[in-house]
């Protein structure tokens, strides 16, 4: 987005309703966490890089807010085990991890896991709803509509 006053371009911003997510089962964010734990460990062992890029490569930062939405939801006491909310833009955290496990010689079950859940995380982002925040924490309203790409 072009400023008028003649200042740098600024990204455009969406309001948090209209956040793209999708609800990743209870099954799948067990496996997603597998993966990235499996891809720190890996870039640990591996790669003799810093922590901080180890954390970035690896996908931490989507499994810390993945847990932290997980526990959310068990807090809202639904009885019909809902799933845990991605944003659609958050996916290419679990590319990061899924490309240094093929890299940094991950165990090919876990690698095989990492490309089948990329590959739906990519099928659950084409059918996005609309998250909002709640007390810091993302959230996805189960019956909130579909939101208009980009």
């Amino acid at each position: 987005m072009h400023d008028p006053a003649g200042g740098a371009a600024r990204p455009e911003v969406r309001p948090a309703h209209e956040l793209p997510a999708f609800e990743l089962s209870v099954p799948e964010y067990r496996a997603l966490l597998r993966v990235i734990e499996h891809a720190r460990t890996c870039l640990v062992l591996r790669s003799g890089s810093d922590a901080e890029t180890i954390s970035n490569a690896g996908g931490a930062e989507l499994a810390t807010l993945l847990e932290r939405r997980a526990a959310a939801t068990r807090g809202q006491g639904a009885g019909d085990a809902p799933g845990v909310p991605m944003l659609a833009c958050e996916i290419r955290h679990l590319e990061a991890a899924v490309v240094n496990l093929e890299s940094y010689g991950g165990h090919e079950t876990v690698l095989c896991t990492g490309y089948a859940l990329l590959e739906r995380c990519e099928d659950l982002a084409r059918d996005t709803r609309a998250a909002r925040v709640t007390d810091g924490v993302l959230t996805l309203d189960r019956h909130a509509p579909p939101v208009p790409g980009p």
